[in-house]
């Protein structure tokens, strides 16, 4: 997979216009169906009734960029409709046709069937809605949400299953609308995809991200005549266009089918298959299934993926070190060999996230990072430990005092900047070492 460009932070930020730019009361219970296979673990033969996850190749069909846009259910398997949007530099082309492929749940096969125009995706119509404050998210708290059933309020959304949001600009929806939705409706049951975690991916979570690194990470089932909820994890996507499509301002939302007595749900790379209206304890309100993941991905698949990750972040932090070496170069008056001058950056020549504006005025990180930062590695694995180190860098460099005074280059003299850091480089930057009043590239 060829390596994503960070500039694709500036494309969601600015062609898209974006910005942001207990205990509960309620009885809890956790169970699982079945064990759980989990991401990294060998897939089974079971039947096409069996439910759970599945995972859908389309990354090795289609190519990275590929993220599921709809379902149609068919005899024994599914027809899919693949999106494949391409980002180029700080452009996207939005794409004009999707591809149209079958996916036999049992096998895990998928097959082409050739290509369709593209569409606006199938969105619930029905009488619920949820309603969200037009208020600015603050840090990690949840949004408040009622739910309604046309004209008249319903039973309230259950405490125990907090909902967040992101703020947009402008701000044509309630921030609660891009990162909560109703995905479909049986009988009293509706289908609600949530988007989480809490808190930034980054170390210490003092970060004021208020978009782009919420993904859709559970799938609730609620019943709009008891109030009672059963919460299902979705399972991480891998590759970087799952990644792009879904989180705020939602290029591409879950997908929604009902079949029989069950539903399938699409998000990024797997489907999800339910019963329609789930079984749920009289006196439980809230039932947390760790559903079965029934096909995995191909181990080769996750592993060269995640690598991708990994060189992403790595190269991202290359850059903002290269970035804040070639500042204080530039300041002291020092041409060093290897490094470019920092005019380059000044005149657009050469780009650095960490001295991007989105992230200065809206706390936004580029999407290749954070789907690097997110990047569902083994817990306490080796890459998950490189990856965490890389974290701490990102923290590091976006905390340095060197690197708001490069954000903000012009603001204060030369000198002042040289005085204020006792004439010495005030801080360590990962690939250079210091040579007299200079940073130097190792090696």
């Amino acid at each position: 997979m060829g390596r994503t460009s960070w500039t694709m932070g500036a494309v969601l930020a600015c062609v898209l216009s974006v910005s942001g730019c207990g205990t509960a009361p309620w009885e809890t219970t956790s169970i699982s169906t079945t064990p759980s296979t989990g991401q990294a673990g060998q897939g089974t033969s079971v039947s096409h009734g069996e439910m759970g996850w599945y995972f859908v190749p389309i990354a090795s069909m289609y190519g990275d960029m590929a993220v599921i846009a709809g379902i149609r259910p068919g005899k024994g398997r599914l027809k899919l409709w693949i999106r494949d949007d391409r980002f180029q530099g700080e452009g996207v082309t939005f794409a004009k046709t999707w591809d149209v492929a079958w996916f036999t749940p049992a096998t895990g096969v998928l097959t082409r069937a050739g290509t369709m125009p593209s569409r606006a995706q199938s969105r619930y119509n029905g009488s619920v809605q949820l309603v969200f404050p037009y208020q600015w998210p603050t840090g990690g708290h949840p949004v408040e949400v009622s739910v309604r059933m046309g004209t008249r309020p319903g039973p309230p959304w259950p405490a125990a299953i907090p909902m967040y949001g992101s703020d947009m600009t402008p701000a044509s929806f309630a921030p609660g609308a891009w990162d909560n939705l109703i995905l479909g409706q049986v009988g009293d049951w509706v289908w609600v995809a949530l988007k989480g975690p809490e808190s930034p991916p980054l170390p210490g979570g003092t970060f004021a991200t208020l978009w782009g690194y919420r993904t859709w990470d559970r799938l609730v089932a609620f019943n709009t005549k008891t109030g009672q909820a059963v919460q299902y994890p979705i399972p991480r996507s891998y590759s970087i266009g799952s990644y792009i499509e879904m989180v705020t301002p939602n290029l591409t939302v879950p997908s929604f089918a009902v079949q029989g007595d069950r539903v399938d749900v699409g998000v990024g790379e797997w489907i999800g298959s339910f019963p329609a209206k789930p079984s749920i304890p009289a006196h439980a309100d809230v039932l947390r299934i760790q559903a079965p993941i029934i096909q995995v991905p191909d181990s080769a698949y996750v592993e060269s993926t995640g690598q991708a990750a990994l060189d992403a972040l790595n190269l991202d932090v290359e850059l903002a070190a290269q970035s804040l070496a070639s500042y204080w170069d530039s300041l002291v008056g020092v041409s060093v060999p290897g490094l470019p001058p920092f005019s380059e950056y000044r005149t657009g020549k050469l780009l650095a996230w960490n001295l991007y504006p989105t992230l200065v005025n809206h706390g936004s990180l580029p999407p290749d990072m954070l789907w690097s930062l997110m990047f569902p590695y083994p817990a306490k694995s080796s890459v998950d430990a490189e990856r965490n180190e890389l974290a701490e860098e990102v923290v590091a460099i976006m905390q340095s005092p060197l690197d708001w005074d490069a954000e903000n280059m012009g603001a204060i003299s030369a000198r002042d900047v040289i005085a204020r850091f006792h004439h010495r480089p005030p801080m360590a930057l990962p690939g250079y070492v210091v040579r007299g009043d200079a940073y130097w590239p190792k090696g």
